[in-house]
């Protein structure tokens, strides 16, 4: 019979000496730390509306906190529950141009809209072909009039209208491009190209908005470009793609065209992160919600010095 306790200490050791070896390989960046927004229950994921007021979702407590640039809590949006503006679980949150704030209510199988002023506006129902969407995050077009859900039980994309219309979906339960196994975090590029994070096939996926397959970033490893447990993506004004890796506990950089830059988080270094997942980028700031520390880091990356000309030669 075997031992079921040994395959779990050999799996921990096994996925160890792999992000021991991730550690050692990449190029890591060293952040300027800003801010650290305390007080939360399993923060899953951070949007950054005007003002650069920011918004965490807060699971364990079932709202939404509020911050200010500076980091003082300012409000909270949402109490437990399943009547409006109520939540139950919120995963993942959108925050429009107008920092009107789209909320994936996962334990409701909702979207719920806050505007500006923090004031609940509506509830969207999810359903796809007669089914109950359990949404996992929620991304506002460019335009600010289509939402782009991640569906957990579904493996797909959907898009609907902020009326919640049913637009278009794409994906499906698989390992082809386009295909999906648990999507999770999505993020929209200035240009309206849509990122989700696949996380069983340890990737990310680039579509262009009607959900053509443009891109796939990374698989299953732990070397340089690879992840284990992919959960948040974000992109920044330049292009730049950041991906977390809740596992690893590390956030992989990468340019606009896929190809791998350096790492932040690496052991040893000033900024350590604890199962970071949801990220958001705004201007010189990245946003970084830990789930199990119970806060987010506002960090200003910056890249790594250019490798020497020998070692860049080896």
């Amino acid at each position: 019979m075997t031992n079921r306790k040994n395959i779990r200490v050999l799996a921990t050791v096994s996925l160890a000496l792999a992000s021991s070896a991730l550690a050692e390989e990449l190029p890591a960046a060293a952040p300027n730390q800003r801010v650290t927004l305390e007080s939360l229950s399993l923060p899953s994921d951070v949007g950054i509306g005007k003002n650069n007021r920011i918004y965490v979702v807060d699971g364990g407590n079932h709202q939404i906190a509020v911050f200010d640039a500076a980091g003082s809590r300012v409000a909270s949006l949402g109490t437990p529950g399943s009547d409006d503006g109520q939540l139950d679980s919120p995963l993942g949150i959108g925050v429009s141009g107008r920092s009107e704030v789209y909320i994936a209510d996962k334990g409701n199988n909702r979207l719920v809209m806050f505007d500006a002023k923090g004031k609940f506006r509506r509830t969207i129902p999810l359903e796809d072909d007669g089914v109950d969407v359990v949404p996992v995050d929620v991304a506002v077009g460019p335009k600010g009039k289509e939402l782009f859900v991640s569906a957990n039980n579904s493996h797909k994309v959907l898009v609907f209208s902020t009326k919640g219309e049913l637009l278009r979906a794409w994906g499906g339960e698989g390992e082809d491009d386009g295909q999906f196994r648990y999507p999770a975090s999505i993020d929209i590029d200035a240009a309206g190209n849509v990122f989700v994070v696949d996380v069983l096939n340890a990737r990310v996926q680039k579509f262009d908005p009607a959900g053509t397959h443009l891109l796939t970033i990374g698989k299953l490893g732990g070397k340089a470009g690879t992840f284990f447990r992919p959960k948040g993506v974000a992109i920044d004004s330049s292009g730049n793609i950041f991906v977390s890796d809740s596992f690893l506990g590390v956030i992989q950089v990468f340019d606009s065209a896929g190809e791998f830059l350096y790492v932040i988080g690496e052991e040893g270094t000033a900024t350590v992160f604890n199962t970071p997942v949801g990220l958001a980028a705004e201007g010189t700031r990245l946003y970084v919600t830990q789930m199990l520390a119970g806060n987010v880091l506002v960090l200003e990356p910056q890249a790594p010095p250019p490798a020497p000309a020998e070692e860049a030669q080896q």
